[in-house]
């Protein structure tokens, strides 16, 4: 068998025909996460009782009880998110001994379901950071290139699902950590609405933009999880009574109306990914989508309001820390969270009026077509230890050249999905954005659905495919 190819609709049918046992798949990935993580890093830290839980699910069935919806599937967890019994280092020094008492609200809502947590994944230091090269618990390696970046901060999370290792993973997105990653890694990543997932029990980096969401082989597994993880939530405040509707991943049916922004977004882009987005853009044109082009109010003025609602609220969670043991963070988690110093508070409030109007102008847009579509990222996957990288001549900054793409769907909270779109010539996966309007997770998934219907993609990375 190929377990670890499978979606977790094909992993389902299997249980329900008898032809495999939760213990089994759970067995089958612990065993690839021994055989392979230790070149890869994807993981810090897993869960000695998964088998345990696998077998009473099994028992379950068996019985004939009734079984979540997610019983038997095996998850990962970003190490952002508490799980009880289970160490949770946030990605940090201060934290590395930390074993929390309660799972945080979707860790129980997963659980709740019926899906087994393997363990929990390496990310950034405290998730601020696009790279995952993490000084204390080390670099996660891309299965496509191990001598390149994994994206993050979510970008243990990619590995395991780009290299096999689990059937879908959990991550948090702030300036692009769910998105990014998947992109590089090539794979489906879901940003949901902000407010549509809780965050109780999430290590915070900048609350107001923080969002939780499924990094997955396809976007129907997206669909499951999100079902299962979404709601309002009494632990935190910032998640919405707007109710969740049934997230039908059958692909759109009809025209579709997607939006291609003339400005920005395929600007300082690597012409390998602006040429394989564009060609994706072309063979959906072809294929009776109707793309039009459209202007993004301001969008060059996102960057300095993300950068001063992010930089403000990272200090202020760490404010203490950075104060009392500075030489605890890694050189440059260090150096970001001091920029919030030169945050004024003038500055803070008038990013916070930007992103009001910045969100009701993309709006406006999304009432006259069904998506927004950009490159995720502008660069592919660079070598890890790279700060910089050359664009059209012009040497960037990998870690803010990373979330150019996404950052301006964190500050305005609209949700926003990656799936793999193709390759570059080098041999390095693409992603293809889809954004959609507030609450709209439902047409944006069929619209991904669609997509990814005719865009044949392999998500587990060529050198993963095999047993």
């Amino acid at each position: 068998m190929t377990i670890h190819l499978w979606d977790i609709r094909r992993t389902q049918q299997a249980y329900e025909s008898g032809e495999t046992s939760a213990e089994e798949v759970t067995r089958w990935f612990l065993e690839r996460i021994r055989r392979y993580d230790p070149d890869l890093g994807a993981f810090v830290a897993v869960n000695e009782h998964a088998v345990e839980e696998a077998r009473r699910i099994d028992e379950a069935r068996k019985r004939g009880d009734a079984v979540g919806p997610l019983a038997g599937i095996v998850v990962a967890i970003k190490d952002l998110l508490d799980t009880a019994g289970l160490r949770t280092g946030y990605g940090g020094w201060h934290f590395r001994d930390h074993v929390p008492s309660a799972d945080a609200t979707v860790v129980r809502r997963l659980k709740a379901a019926g899906a087994i947590v393997i363990g929990k994944t390496n990310l950034h230091e405290y998730a601020y950071g696009t790279t995952t090269e993490n000084p204390h618990y080390g670099t996660s390696r891309n299965p496509w290139d191990r001598g390149r970046i994994a994206g993050g901060s979510s970008g243990g999370s990619a590995v395991a699902v780009a290299a096999g290792l689990c059937c879908a993973a959990i991550g948090t997105d702030t300036g692009g950590s769910i998105r990014i990653p998947a992109a590089v890694c090539g794979h489906v990543g879901l940003k949901p609405t902000y407010g549509r997932v809780s965050k109780a029990g999430v290590f915070p980096l900048a609350s107001s933009l923080d969002h939780v969401g499924p990094m997955t082989r396809t976007v129907a597994d997206a669909a499951l999880l999100l079902q299962v993880m979404a709601g309002p939530d009494p632990a935190d405040p910032t998640t919405a009574t707007v109710p969740v509707p049934e997230y039908d991943p059958t692909p759109a049916s009809g025209e579709v109306r997607v939006g291609v922004p003339r400005q920005f977004f395929f600007e300082q882009c690597n012409p390998a990914v602006r040429d394989v987005v564009r060609t994706t853009l072309e063979r959906l044109q072809a294929l009776g989508f109707r793309v039009v082009e459209v202007d993004i109010p301001d969008i060059d003025q996102v960057p300095a309001m993300q950068q001063a609602t992010i930089a403000s609220e990272a200090l202020a969670v760490h404010e203490e820390r950075l104060r009392e043991t500075p030489e605890r963070f890694g050189e440059d988690v260090r150096t970001r969270l001091a920029s919030g110093t030169e945050i004024r508070g003038v500055d803070y409030v008038r990013a916070q009026a930007f992103r009001q109007g910045f969100r009701a102008k993309v709006m406006e847009i999304l009432s006259q077509v069904d998506v927004i579509a950009t490159p995720t990222t502008p660069i592919t996957a660079t070598p890890i230890g790279a700060a910089y990288t050359e664009v059209e001549g012009r040497s960037v900054h990998v870690r803010g050249h990373l979330t150019r793409y996404t950052n301006p769907w964190n500050l305005s909270g609209l949700p926003a999905i990656t799936l793999p779109c193709g390759l570059t010539p080098d041999g390095l996966p693409v992603g293809l954005q889809l954004v959609g309007p507030a609450w709209g997770e439902r047409k944006l998934l069929r619209v991904a659905a669609r997509v990814e219907e005719i865009t044949p993609w392999q998500p587990v990375a060529p050198a993963y495919r095999g047993i």
